[in-house]
């Protein structure tokens, strides 16, 4: 069939189903904005909750229309998708006008909003360190639920419910009602995400020089955001601090669905199935060779191996925190920039393009090997795990290391054209589009306002795994219909 052909039998999105569905889903929307704007009253600063004020209100009206107009039965898989992009959208531009409370111009407060939102923790904010606790609290919380979105919604809305069983393993929530399955899968995720969150408060809060910076930064570490109240990120703080921070980014690095297998099948099964051991595995290979660099093209100090060690581990959980300015030489540079362009693995709260994935790739490229000596009629397959890997498991692999690939050449190109740097242009494109958040020192508030363009691009891109974003965008989406059955 052609590609007219395949379109003309897909379904369209039905703006009116989008509604009722975002409606229905308002207590999300009212969960990352409403957490902030109770904190900046109680906080004394009443501009940002006055900012604040407009989107909680959007969100309360919301929820009262979903009360009196039931929710969709019959939400095709594109809805839900479409769904989940808006109130990424919406979350990221209601959030803006808090921090134009805080002073910054308006591109600026959108770039810093959209960070916050997916996760990211690029920043181009000056003197955060006046910044008030509201201020901090916002950017933390707004990483800490746009974190917990993406590992629910990555898995069960863009993959499906069938497909997030198949891409994950054996762990996804199959179900046939989209909605219903999704529910349950987020019950257990947010569970687990809960628990991790509480024992980093835990932990953080009694080792931070003050208890307000212990709950941000445990907020922004489980999340893997990397937005610190500090300028110079995790640098100032004590090693202990630095390494307890990094050890609940690498717990949330790996998939959440491991929390709930582990409880229910043992920590051995849940390593396998949810593909975490091969997490830690590339983790420490990358961290030692890292470590192996900096000796190779560097003066030996302890301190300086510690701190380029735990800056590939920042690089590599996407959490985008450092322990030191990340100027090292551009073999260890380029080392944390793989780092970051692998990722952690899917249905975690890293960014991006998931070492799962990349296992794949690897893979296919063996396989293709194997088949140029293998007789012509022998058989073989791509295997993961024991299991032969779906064809659209391949497509959607492929699908997104291109749209990875092609997205970051262009980015780049603008960076170029604008007279940036290209290694350090490169890795901060790179930070954007995994949400990572590290910087070479290309991104700040001296940046060019169309390069924060760029930047947020990205980041949305990046974050919402590209095919969500395109196929909402897409006129064809809102278009196309599925030929009456006869």
């Amino acid at each position: 069939m052609t590609g007219k052909g395949q379109a003309s039998v897909t379904w369209s999105a039905r703006p009116m189903v989008v509604g009722r569905t975002l409606a229905a889903h308002s207590i999300v929307f009212l969960g990352a904005v409403a957490p902030p704007a109770l904190v900046a009253l109680a906080d004394g600063a009443h501009d940002m909750a006055l900012a604040l004020a407009p989107s909680v209100a959007l969100g309360l009206a919301g929820h009262a229309a979903h009360r009196r107009v039931p929710e969709p039965d019959d939400v095709r898989k594109i809805e839900a998708v479409a769904t989940f992009v808006a109130l990424f959208v919406l979350v990221s531009l209601s959030a803006a006008p808090a921090f134009l409370a805080l002073g910054m111009p308006f591109t600026d407060a959108v770039f810093e909003s959209v960070s916050g939102v997916t996760s990211t923790g690029l920043t181009v904010a000056a003197e955060t360190e006046q910044w008030p606790f509201a201020g901090h609290f916002l950017r933390a919380w707004l990483q800490w639920s746009g974190a917990f979105a993406i590992a629910v919604a990555g898995v069960a809305l863009i993959l499906g419910p069938g497909g997030a069983s198949h891409e994950m393993g054996e762990i996804g929530i199959n179900g046939r009602d989209l909605i219903a399955s999704t529910r349950l899968q987020a019950r257990q995720l947010l569970i687990a995400y809960c628990l991790i969150t509480i024992v980093a408060l835990a932990v953080l809060v009694p080792i931070m020089p003050t208890r307000w910076e212990g709950v941000v930064l445990a907020l922004t570490a489980v999340s893997t955001g990397g937005f610190t109240p500090r300028a110079d990120s995790l640098a100032s703080y004590s090693t202990s601090a630095q390494n307890a921070v990094l050890a609940f980014c690498v717990s949330t690095t790996m998939s959440l669905y491991f929390y709930v297998l582990a409880r229910q099948s043992g920590v051995r099964q849940a390593l396998r199935k949810a593909n975490c051991g091969a997490v830690l595995k590339a983790l420490a290979t990358g961290a030692a060779l890292a470590a192996a660099l900096k000796f190779a093209v560097d003066d030996w100090r302890t301190d300086q191996v510690l701190e380029t060690t735990l800056n590939f581990v920042s690089g590599f959980t996407t959490a985008g925190f450092s322990v030191a300015p990340v100027a090292e030489a551009d073999a260890v540079l380029a080392l944390i920039l793989v780092g970051m362009l692998i990722g952690g693995g899917i249905g975690s709260t890293a960014g991006g393009i998931k070492l799962d994935r990349a296992l794949t790739l690897a893979r296919m490229v063996r396989l293709s090997l194997v088949r140029l000596r293998a007789p012509r009629r022998a058989v073989t397959r791509l295997m993961a795990n024991g299991r032969r890997v779906a064809a659209d498991r391949i497509i959607a692999v492929g699908a997104i290391i291109v749209l990875y690939v092609l997205t970051g050449f262009l980015a780049w190109v603008a960076f170029l054209a604008a007279g940036s740097p290209p290694l350090g242009s490169l890795f901060d494109i790179v930070s954007a589009l995994s949400t990572v958040g590290l910087s070479s020192g290309v991104t700040g508030p001296d940046l060019a306002d169309p390069l924060k363009l760029v930047l947020i691009v990205a980041m949305l891109a990046g974050r919402l795994e590209f095919l969500a974003l395109i196929v909402v965008i897409l006129p064809s989406t809102w278009t196309n219909t599925l030929p009456q059955r006869r």
